[in-house]
């Protein structure tokens, strides 16, 4: 009889070892630390339990003061099935995400053992992590990103002139990335909001592109209407370097009055180039009337008999307009021999 009841004893405590290990020291305790982590919007802590660590610039997403302030996190989880195999063992968790639930199966590593008998388990993954692309200014260096300031990595060069490609790493829930602040001459567009869900197909990227502001047109009109008003006040028929050009027939001194009178304002447009920071402003339906008096007696006996010549034409202006945040400089198109 004591050598049977040594043997349930025995058995006893291996059992109890067992509930104790599965309990206690189970491969679900680090999951379960991890996706609690994650609800609490703690993801430095939930990136230390993976034993990841901040790589500067590429990681900005994974700060608390991003993923914290964001909406649409993981609000719950349930663990599912647990396997072990030696040294090895999967965790299946359903995560809950705005009403929906997605399925994660988390793989750990015995490491060791506490107390001779309990595991030590080690989370190797997977991080439900999706990479959101941005496509920004060649020259922006920082973001906000759900309230927080977010120093931007140098990226690859995008297919768009003066824009950059960057891609950075973001757990499940919302985020927010207002514009730029405008400048008096650039604008960076509206709001926009990225969701990542934890199935890791991110809902869309993030394009900030510089836009010319109303201040761009107001200017570079202002500039080229000034070059056509001083064209305008030239007595020349075809005053150098200007748009407006037309005829005057007869000797000198048998013509008085020369003048150019606009007769139909211009009205532009502005369009963006190719090339970055480049617009094209044009227009092609001003008119104006070049006038004169001209002496129509031949006999140089008779008094002279001055008649009234006009030459109706159309203008066409076009400006190269070179745009900075603080700054314009806007180049006339020359204009064509003769005139």
């Amino acid at each position: 009889m004591k050598g049977g009841a040594a043997v349930v004893v025995v058995l006893i405590a291996a059992v109890a070892v067992k509930l104790v290990d599965q309990s206690v020291f189970g491969p679900d305790k680090p999951v379960e630390a991890y996706l609690d982590a994650l609800v609490a919007g703690d993801a430095e802590a939930s990136r230390s339990l993976l034993g990841r660590t901040a790589v500067d610039g590429q990681d900005a997403l994974l700060a608390n003061a991003v993923y914290g302030a964001a909406d649409h996190r993981i609000t719950g989880y349930e663990l599912g099935d647990i396997s072990v195999n030696d040294d090895t063992a999967t965790v299946v968790a359903d995560l809950t995400q705005d009403g929906s639930t997605s399925t994660l199966e988390f793989t750990l590593t015995r490491t060791g053992f506490t107390g001779v008998f309990f595991g030590e388990w080690r989370l190797d993954g997977p991080e439900p992590v999706t990479d959101i692309s941005m496509v920004i200014p060649e020259d922006l260096q920082a973001i906000t990103v759900n309230g927080a300031d977010v120093a931007l990595p140098p990226g690859e060069a995008s297919p768009y002139p003066g824009l950059r490609s960057v891609v950075l790493p973001a757990l499940p829930g919302e985020y927010v990335v207002p514009p730029p602040a405008p400048s008096r001459y650039l604008s960076y567009g509206t709001q926009q909001a990225v969701t990542v869900p934890a199935d890791g197909v991110a809902s869309r990227g993030v394009l900030v592109k510089p836009a010319a502001t109303p201040a761009v047109m107001a200017d570079a009109v202002a500039e080229v209407t000034a070059a056509l008003d001083r064209c305008i006040a030239s007595t020349e028929a075809a005053p150098s370097g200007c748009p407006n050009s037309s005829y005057m027939f007869g000797d000198p001194e048998d013509v008085r009055s020369p003048r150019w009178t606009l007769v139909k304002e211009p009205t532009f447009t502005l369009e963006q180039s190719y090339e970055p920071g480049m617009y094209r402003l044009w227009s092609d339906d001003a008119e104006a009337t070049f006038s004169y008096e001209r002496n129509a007696e031949f006999d140089s006996a008779e008094p002279p008999r001055w008649t009234r010549e006009e030459d109706t034409r159309r203008i066409s202006l076009g400006a190269t307009v070179t745009v900075t945040a603080e700054d314009i400089e806007v180049e006339l198109d020359q204009a064509a021999p003769g005139q």
